[in-house]
């Protein structure tokens, strides 16, 4: 052993209760960042396998807004009404992802939100006004499914009851749970086979369908999912979220129908016996103008769904290390065709929720450097008055010969040292902490706790990098926090050092 270090550890012993005072503080860090950090890995993991397992996959697809972001819940704009823009020239896309060899599998989707109504029913006479002035239990994310190939896609519900949607079957799946406080709400018991009202809305207005219940189901595994999350056929998704061709349709009129248009004789347009004896000369015609409110076909155009329509196409890859490149490739591709989509990873597509564990890491990084600052600063007055009970010892090894390089060289030694042996000894107990939490499974009260915790209970874990990174961290603030007092103490001339007890 190097002659510093064995000066370092006798006078690390020489001097045990400043030792143990820093000792203590730089245990306590390294603690505090274990810990942190097994919350932080726990909330990242666990909200990124609800998404990808439930919603996203592991790469997102999606069209380009000019208002904003575009994620899995709408684009990201101001007062949260720009449309969600479709993946233009779809089957194009779709083609280009299957013929990836990372990509597995991959399945189209849209999304809607919407409220249950009660139609023509009447309240119920014991309905309270808690449940009345509750949206949540009545809401519904849907989303609009092919079911050829999403349950293939995702497997990551179980069905309680009814039959999952089949290709061309019209219907909706929705969480045992919500459907439970729905029927509270309506004041009866809801089951498969049973209609229900929904309200769409969208940012092209509202849209109100009468939806067949062909299945409830319950999620699989502890992933933080929200229970008002359903499943819809595709095209009623899309007529709910406006994505119809209706408006862009070209309807001509024929002579005769708009014949009345160029009558003369207003007043028998307009008269008591409109319908009893309409001049034959007004251009008006009673059995024309029925025939012409009996023909629907133009109403049926204005809400026919684009049966092209896709939101987003969200992809399961065979190997999570080739996201990063499949995405760099489907962007390349995408630019080189001229094509406005874009992909992204799982966070891109759970927009702000994705961005909620950034934000608590952004937090914890900010109180680490405020604790850090903290610490150092105690440490640092520690070493302070260390330094100054040893002036006397720094200046008979200057007077016998000692260089400037050597004391540092020997002060740097002994707060590494310290450093080391605490951090370490606080890695361990941080690491032994969130064992005793993992195995208490605490579960969570609500659903901010349900993304802090990355799940319906609390399981933190500790990643070999946060562990070491935790006492290579403690280890720096020691040996910054050194540096001052020493330097200080380097300036007093030897005999002046000598001289102080």
């Amino acid at each position: 052993m190097p002659v510093t270090l064995r000066i370092a550890f006798r006078n690390l012993f020489e001097h045990k209760s400043k030792s143990l005072i820093i000792g203590i503080l730089l245990a306590l860090g390294a603690f505090v960042l274990v810990v942190g950090n097994s919350f932080i890995d726990a909330s990242r993991q666990g909200i990124r396998t609800a998404f990808t397992d439930n919603y996203t996959g592991d790469v997102f697809v999606s069209g380009v807004s000019p208002d904003g972001a575009v994620s899995l819940f709408g684009v990201t704009s101001v007062g949260g009404l720009a449309a969600t823009p479709v993946i233009p020239e779809f089957d194009k896309v779709l083609a280009t992802i299957h013929a990836s060899p990372v990509v597995d599998k991959a399945t189209g989707i849209a999304t809607g939100y919407a409220l249950v109504t009660r139609g023509d029913e009447p309240k119920p006479a014991d309905a309270n006004s808690a449940e009345e002035n509750d949206p949540a239990s009545r809401f519904l994310f849907l989303f609009g499914i092919d079911a050829r190939d999403y349950w293939t896609v995702f497997d990551s519900i179980d069905i309680a009851s009814g039959s999952a949607l089949q290709p061309g079957q019209t219907g909706l799946v929705i969480n045992e749970k919500q459907l439970a406080k729905i029927s509270k709400w309506m004041g009866r018991t809801l089951g498969i086979g049973d209609k229900i009202v929904v309200q769409g809305f969208s940012s092209s207005g509202m849209k109100i369908r009468e939806l067949t219940i062909v299945a409830t189901y319950r999620q699989k595994g502890d992933g933080a999912s929200p229970e008002q999350m359903a499943f819809v056929d595709i095209d009623t998704l899309r007529v709910m979220a406006g994505m119809t061709v209706g408006s862009n349709e070209a309807i001509t009129l024929t002579k005769s129908e708009t014949s009345m248009l160029s009558t003369d004789n207003t007043d028998a347009l307009f008269s008591d016996n409109l319908f009893d004896a309409a001049p034959t000369n007004a251009g008006f015609n009673e059995k024309l103008i029925q025939s012409q409110l009996a023909d629907t076909t133009a109403r049926e155009k204005a809400n026919t769904a684009d049966t092209g329509a896709w939101q987003f196409i969200v992809i399961k890859t065979k190997n999570h290390a080739g996201v990063p490149a499949l995405i760099k490739n489907l962007n390349d591709t995408f630019q080189k065709d001229g094509i406005a989509a874009v992909a992204g990873d799982w966070q891109k597509a759970a927009g702000p929720y994705g961005q909620s564990v950034d934000v608590i890491r952004i937090v914890f990084t900010i109180a680490i450097a405020i604790l850090s600052i903290v610490a150092i600063i105690i440490i640092m007055n520690t070493f302070v008055i260390s330094v100054i009970e040893r002036t006397g010892e720094i200046g008979t090894m200057r007077a016998i010969g000692a260089e400037k390089g050597f004391i540092r060289k020997l002060f740097a030694a002994e707060a590494v040292v310290l450093s080391l042996i605490f951090s370490t000894i606080g890695a361990f107990l941080g690491l032994g902490f969130v064992a005793i939490l993992r195995a208490l499974r605490l579960e969570a009260g609500n659903t901010f706790l349900e993304v802090l915790f990355g799940g319906k209970y609390l399981s933190p874990f500790v990643t070999p990098v946060s562990f070491f990174l935790a006492i290579v961290a403690m280890i720096a603030v020691g040996y910054i926090a050194h540096l001052y007092p020493v330097s200080v103490a380097l300036k007093i001339q030897p005999v002046r050092a000598m001289q102080q007890d």
